[in-house]
This record gives C-alpha cells, sequence and structure tokens, in this order.
C-alpha cells in the first residue's frame, strides 16, 4: 500500500491508526511512552525521542511513507494547518 500525497486526510488517519493497532498496540506494556514509526509494510522503529525516532523512519522509509505515534497516547500534541498565505 504505497501513500501519496493525494490521499485526504481521513484516510490518512485511517491508515495510520490501521498501522498502530496491528503493529504497536502490542508494545503498549513494554514501551508505553517512547515513540514509534510504523512502515506501510509493518517495519517499525522504536525511540524514547521523538526527533530521533522521525529522523530514522525518514531515513528508512522515506517522508510521510510512515505512521507515527507516542506509544500508548491518542495523540503527540496538535496538528496545525499551515498557510502559504499567511
Amino acid at each position: 500500500m504505497m501513500m501519496s500525497f493525494r490521499h485526504n486526510p481521513e484516510e490518512i488517519v485511517k491508515r495510520n491508526a490501521q498501522l498502530y493497532e496491528k503493529y504497536g498496540r502490542h508494545l503498549e506494556k513494554e514501551h508505553k511512552g517512547k515513540y514509534i514509526a510504523i512502515s506501510e509494510d509493518g517495519q517499525i522503529i522504536v525511540d524514547s525521542n521523538d526527533v530521533q525516532a522521525a529522523q530514522k523512519a525518514i531515513e528508512k522509509f522515506g517522508p510521510g511513507r510512515f505512521a507515527f505515534y507516542k506509544i500508548g497516547f491518542k495523540a503527540i500534541g496538535k496538528w496545525r494547518i499551515i498557510s502559504a498565505y499567511l
């Protein structure tokens, strides 16, 4: 399943939630509070540092080709929409 930027945000959120349920949920007891990047084919990166986890995932999976979560939490932070027109 290859993600492209043509997908709408709802599809991306749904895909990411499915990836977390399938590949990340079982890590909650042992790794709660760490960060997880999950590729579209189920490969994972777990790190206690969010920036390092994201950098490793971009290098290994490519930008935009992975789900990113804080293990055991519903959200990492607030999403902000940045307009090029601001």
